[in-house]
């Protein structure tokens, strides 16, 4: 008898025991999730809004033909050159995902996410061979965004210079050049978003052409998923799927 209330005493400590270092784990978990989150938007806006800016002044001196005297041929080129840096950057560091095997394994996730909310789009029953059917690509993914939010932040950059000149009647120095780009990355948010939405409702010539470049990248971040993969997704559908047709856009 003693021994079988030890006994009970020992799992009842386990039990404690176990949900006290649950506890424990999701209290870090939420310290580090907003100390991540800040850590990744300072690099992210240091990587695209300032250091291209500074890489071109650095450029000019190997690259002296990247100088020139006429102030709008030097911002196109400057724009250019930003603009590509960028670009390479997102594309390099997708593609350098791809080498990871848990990575390549989400990717087919997304894959799979992909296919079942066309397949619910379409109206059709959430069933793997329905979903199986489905293409990959969408319109509305969060790569798209990232490229689309990448090349409008190109084209604001091209307008800074001559408004800047406008106005003050000189080219901005690099780091006011910089300021002035992260002081717009809500616009540039805002428009990249409105873009997305617009491409995901509409199905035309403008539009494919906004989806163009997030289609094309997507062949790297959206790969083709397994049954299991996508009952996954099925399941996890199913689950957010609001009862008072609110999804409706």
């Amino acid at each position: 008898m003693t021994v079988l209330v030890e006994s009970e005493n020992e799992k009842a400590g386990d039990k404690k025991g176990s949900k006290n270092k649950k506890k424990e784990d999701l209290s870090i978990i939420g310290v580090m999730m907003p100390i991540v989150t800040i850590i990744s938007l300072v690099i992210a806006v240091l990587l695209f809004f300032v250091l291209p800016s500074y890489l071109f002044e650095w450029a000019q001196v190997p690259f002296p033909f990247l100088k020139n005297d006429n102030e709008i041929a030097q911002s196109l080129i400057k724009s250019v050159f930003e603009g590509s840096f960028k670009v390479i950057i997102l594309v390099g560091y997708m593609s350098l995902m791809l080498l990871m095997k848990d990575i390549r394994r989400t990717f087919r996730f997304h894959g799979a996410e992909h296919k079942t909310i066309f397949c619910y789009e379409a109206g059709l029953e959430l069933t793997v061979e329905n979903v199986r059917k489905q293409r990959r690509f969408h319109p509305r993914c969060g790569t798209s965004f990232l490229i689309l939010m990448v090349l409008v932040s190109i084209f604001v950059s091209f307008c800074i210079d001559p408004v800047f000149m406008l106005i003050f009647g000189s080219i901005p120095a690099t780091a006011v050049r910089a300021a002035i780009r992260i002081s717009l990355i809500p616009i540039i948010v805002g428009l990249g978003y409105e873009l997305i939405k617009i491409a995901g409702k509409y199905d035309n010539f403008i539009t494919k052409i906004i989806s163009a470049p997030g289609v094309w990248l997507q062949h790297i971040t959206v790969l083709e998923p397994d049954d299991g993969m996508i009952e996954c997704a099925i399941a996890a559908m199913n689950e957010v799927i609001p009862s008072d047709e609110s999804d409706k856009w």
